[in-house]
């Protein structure tokens, strides 16, 4: 008998469609992990944002920052963001919407 040294074309055609079916399933689950990834993301940099403007309130008697350009000026100048304010992962600034009273921090829809 002789013998044999190498693949025919049928066995490397076959190898070829698995590798591209498992492909198939893999890819689109890393796709939409790297989505969910910067969803998390976007929604811990408001809760951070949301907890700074809290301590803010608590350091000056209750006085929230009275509109989106105190809120630039007093967040970002304090120890709670040494690097400046955080980023959303799309490239949009996060929003104060608020008064002396009260605010939150919002972003683009995800």
């Amino acid at each position: 008998m002789i013998a044999r040294k190498g693949f025919t074309l049928v066995e490397l055609l076959l190898v070829v469609l698995i590798l591209g079916v498992l492909a198939s399933i893999v890819i689109p689950r890393i796709a939409s992990s790297a989505k969910d990834a910067n969803v998390a993301k976007c929604d811990a940099n408001r809760a951070n944002l949301i907890s700074a403007i809290e301590r803010y309130a608590v350091e000056n008697q209750g006085a929230y920052p009275a509109n989106q350009a105190a809120f630039d000026a007093d967040i970002r100048n304090t120890t709670n963001f040494p690097h400046g304010l955080p980023t959303c992962p799309w490239g949009t600034a996060y929003t104060y919407t608020g008064d002396a009273t009260g605010g939150t921090v919002t972003a683009h829809s995800h």
